[in-house]
């Protein structure tokens, strides 16, 4: 009678303990494996890292507003360090147009040869494709180098000055269109810093921004941002305190009057 009791509890007993022991392994290769596909993960972020931007020069891509040109491009004076572009997407923006971005590829010091030979280098062809609006500053620095006395040789380094930047602007016109012939263009006219100082300037002037306007009228799809007289009369107020570029106020008054221009 003690047999047939002890060997039912016995075999009980060593069956229960096996399926304890199967479960166990189960379990331990199920958090083995998930041990391993964490570790896996974790190795691969480490293994990505975050790209940086170039802290030179942006790099070429898609872009919805373009900035090419000079100093003034690049926005040099402007205490928020906004500049034109990001000014006029901000008019956008208060428009109900949101969603754009801004690439800024201006040099300080640009003369029109140098932004020529920079489109012509493909370089920055993605973002000139892409662009819908692109905003040309340019042809300050070509004039501002005349620094000549005399005034007879003063007016022929002009001539031989203005000729130049009116092939450069001609192809630097034809090299976008024949990149992106549907993009809106605009060009910031140039305004005189020295009025007060330099009146005899204004003829110079005023011709330089008259031939830029016959290139202008030329492409359709161009419009010329006039910033003369704005300033003649606002210098005190729109003028950085290097007595050159604008500051922010000045920036953002050419901004709205691009804006106005082309919406």
């Amino acid at each position: 009678m003690y047999k047939k009791i002890i060997w039912p509890l016995v075999i009980g007993s060593a069956f229960v303990l096996s399926l304890l022991f199967v479960s166990g392994f189960i379990v331990s290769i199920v958090i083995s494996g998930n041990d391993d596909t964490a570790q896996t993960e974790t190795e691969m972020d480490m293994e990505i890292p975050e790209s940086e931007p170039a802290e030179d020069m942006p790099p070429d891509g898609a872009s919805d507003i373009l900035v090419l040109g000079d100093s003034i491009g690049f926005g040099v004076g402007d205490e928020e360090n906004l500049g034109i572009g990001e000014r006029y997407l901000n008019l956008l923006d208060d428009d109900s147009e949101t969603g754009k971005t801004v690439t800024n590829i201006s040099v300080p010091g640009f003369e029109s040869s140098q932004l020529a030979s920079l489109i012509e280098s493909d370089e920055y062809s993605a973002s000139i494709s892409s662009a819908e609006l692109i905003i040309l500053s340019i042809g300050g620095n070509d004039l501002n180098n005349l620094n000549l006395e005399d005034t007879a040789t003063l007016t022929l380094a002009f001539d031989e000055t203005l000729n130049i930047y009116k092939e450069n602007l001609t192809f630097i016109l034809s090299e976008i269109r024949s990149i992106n012939p549907d993009a809106q263009l605009a060009i910031i006219g140039l305004y005189n810093p020295y009025s007060d100082d330099a009146p005899q300037n204004a003829p110079f002037l005023l011709e330089w921004n008259h031939e830029t306007r016959l290139i202008v009228n030329s492409d359709v799809g161009f419009a010329y941002i006039p910033t003369y007289e704005l300033f003649d009369y606002h210098l005190d107020e729109y003028l950085s305190p290097d007595d050159f570029h604008p500051n922010g106020t000045g920036y953002q008054a050419i901004a709205e009057i691009l804006f106005r221009i082309l919406n």
